[in-house]
């Protein structure tokens, strides 16, 4: 399994190098969302050099770096780039992540594209040359997805990092524990007791690595190793309906706002494509007047048709603070499903189970899988010992 790692560091930054590229080089730091705690979220190699890092205060960013552009996010862009560069990589390849944990990286399957691309080194070179060298990508090239992940890592702007599959464990020895998928947490408590490389994790024994961090202490030691059987997973593509419109006027009222999303709705349920069909999730996305933009997700409770959609969208939008004059306004419906029937009870028949508590366990089995719903059973009600006369059995729908 080869495996490339395309990876561009401080993605959002850099998307918005996109429409000012005479930034490119100056120090530059990501601000809050509109409306959010004034915190640094990232900031360019060239700030971090001054000492401005994420999670300070953009007073105290300032008074380090006073020569700082502070950019806002602009998450419509960001994910309308992503798309677009994992569609040019699905050319290459059908095999495409995009690394849902690191934004800015997306993994790649290599098998099977020796004839297309060539070798996996030659591969990775032409999979960069479809990136905006604005965005100063890098790959790195390895058997499997972490140590591909860290090979792009130590990669210059341009260049591929190749790790054979014999030497992963020492090319992997010098890189910082920080690249490992685990949490803060845990990282910090590898750095306290002195294990800071990934080198030092790979000397320990699976079963101290394992006492000291329990199960995420194997998968570390696994990773430093250089095993990481994980495959390439290309995401799901949902069925998305999407509707556009330009206000005649810049929105800075809910009321200016609701007017456009009904519009927006009604105009999203005339398709044929969504006839006799419910929605599930809607992504409400707001371009602002002089650049930025804002987005909101709603999910609803049933999959309705155009009144819920607009009624849930405005119950997240009730006593919402809008970030600035809207101009231009999208609305996304995402997945839709056909309607559904429902099996109503006969007259004089009771449910064995009340309805209200089976509708939230299918609404909680299907948002994440498990219920987490319980029911107390009477197991051993002559024993001794409390906890054996009762025990607390799934909800079963």
């Amino acid at each position: 399994m080869t495996i490339a790692c395309i990876a561009v560091p401080h993605f959002a930054l850099r998307v918005a190098l996109l429409d000012r590229p005479e930034l490119d080089g100056a120090p530059l730091i990501l601000g809050p969302h509109p409306g959010g705690r004034p915190l640094v979220q990232d900031a360019t190699p060239e700030a971090a050099a001054r000492g401005v890092r994420a999670g300070i205060t953009l007073r105290e960013a300032a008074a380090l770096c006073p020569d700082a552009t502070i950019l806002t996010p602009h998450p419509v862009r960001e994910a309308a780039v992503a798309t677009r560069i994992t569609d040019d990589l699905a050319t290459f390849s059908p095999l495409v992540e995009e690394d849902a944990h690191h934004p800015g990286h997306w993994h790649v399957d290599l098998r099977g594209s020796e004839r297309l691309l060539g070798p996996p080194r030659l591969a990775a070179e032409r999979l960069l040359e479809g990136m905006p060298p604005l965005l100063r990508p890098r790959a790195g090239v390895a058997p499997g997805k972490f140590p591909a992940r860290a090979a792009a890592s130590g990669a210059r702007p341009g260049t591929v990092v190749f790790i054979d599959g014999a030497d992963v464990a020492a090319a992997l020895a010098p890189a910082p524990v920080s690249l490992l998928p685990l949490p803060p947490e845990t990282i910090r408590r590898m750095e306290r007791l002195g294990l800071r490389t990934l080198g030092e994790i790979a000397a320990l024994s699976a079963a101290a690595a394992q006492a000291r961090f329990g199960p995420e202490g194997k998968l570390a030691r696994d990773l430093a190793l250089g095993v990481d059987p994980d495959p390439v997973r290309p995401m799901p593509m949902p069925e998305v309906i999407s509707e556009r419109l330009t206000l005649p006027a810049p929105a800075t009222s809910r009321e200016a706002l609701m007017a456009g999303v009904q519009r927006l709705a009604l105009a999203a349920f005339e398709r044929p494509a969504l006839r006799d069909r419910f929605i599930r999730q809607a992504r409400l996305l707001a371009l602002l007047e002089g650049g930025g933009s804002w987005e909101v997700l709603t999910t609803l409770r049933e999959p309705g048709g155009c009144e819920r959609v607009i009624r849930a969208l405005g119950y997240r939008l009730d006593g919402a603070t809008l970030p600035g004059p809207i101009e231009r306004l999208g609305l996304d419906l995402i997945a839709p499903i056909d309607i559904a029937g429902r099996q109503e009870l006969l007259p004089g028949f009771r449910a064995r189970k009340p309805r209200e508590l089976v509708e939230a366990a299918r609404q909680l089995k299907q948002r994440f899988g498990a219920t987490g719903l319980y029911r107390v059973v009477e197991v051993e009600p002559w024993s001794r010992i409390p906890e054996r006369r009762q025990a607390l059995i799934a909800y079963d729908l």
